[in-house]
């Protein structure tokens, strides 16, 4: 990026606790294939690992990265600050555990620059385990892009974080993410985004997405996650119309959720496998 240039993308990385992956994470955006200017911004949550360390040496290699050392702040407040911090016009999200595929912004940014009415748009993603999959070839010019309304996100989050961008403007008029949450906030993000603009999705995958035992997400008890669940759709009923279908399609799933749940620990007291 020339030194006159202002970025039109920041992609915004937030950090707890990542020293094993986060190096992966920043080399993945430093690759993006954009002609956009664009920054790349690590903001620290307060880790106490070797996350710093690792995030600076990647500064040092791509001048386009920014580190950020935040102190502990929570995921929302670190995610609003790193946004804050940010110079694009457009911020891409991107998990600090997550590989953004070197196509992702060829594939999203058009789907803003073409349709003003939009606040954000995003793709598909390729979840694994342990090794990291070969990547599907990009759809090009035969990708789909489908609108997702209030009450599709309702009935289920098929949206995955680090596929996201969305523009800084929308991200300011919806109030940014919701800090009282410490779970599921790019849920209630999508939620407030819808209020201010449309969301775009593209069938193209952009991201491979790992899923790991150790994350917070995974820490964290399904109670949380069920309250957390119930506090953002209570509030989405409030501020939209969601049709009966919707809720009824929410509640399914939350049933089979916590029956799935029971029986995992019944077959773990039980020692079965």
């Amino acid at each position: 990026m020339l030194a006159d240039q202002s970025p039109l993308v920041s992609v915004v990385t937030t950090a707890f606790q990542a020293e094993a992956h986060v190096a992966r994470a920043l080399r993945s955006a430093s690759l993006l294939d954009t002609d956009a200017p664009m920054e790349i911004i690590l903001f620290d949550d307060g880790s106490t690992d070797g996350t710093l360390a690792a995030a600076r040496a990647e500064a040092e290699a791509d001048p386009r990265i920014r580190v950020i050392e935040g102190g502990r702040q929570g995921r929302a407040r670190a995610l609003n600050l790193a946004i804050r911090a940010a110079k694009g016009r457009y911020i891409a999200i991107l998990d600090a555990d997550d590989v953004a595929l070197p196509y992702r912004l060829r594939a999203t940014l058009p789907i803003l620059e073409a349709q003003p009415a939009l606040a954000m748009a995003c793709s598909e993603a390729i979840v694994f385990e342990g090794v990291i999959p070969r990547p599907p070839a990009p759809a090009g010019q035969g990708a789909r892009v489908r609108r997702i309304t209030p009450a599709m996100l309702y009935a289920s989050n098929r949206i995955t974080h680090s596929t996201v961008l969305f523009r800084r403007a929308a991200w300011e008029q919806a109030g940014g993410y919701d800090e009282r949450l410490d779970i599921c906030i790019d849920y209630a993000f999508y939620f407030r985004l819808l209020r201010v603009g449309g969301i775009g999705q593209t069938d193209t995958v952009t991201c491979l997405r790992e899923r790991r035992d150790d994350s917070y997400f995974a820490a964290r008890r399904q109670q949380d996650y069920r309250n957390a669940l119930s506090v953002i759709r209570a509030e989405a009923r409030n501020t939209m119309a969601i049709p009966l279908w919707a809720q009824l399609s929410a509640t399914v799933r939350s049933v089979r959720l916590g029956a799935k749940h029971l029986c995992g620990q019944l077959h773990a007291s039980s020692g079965t496998a």
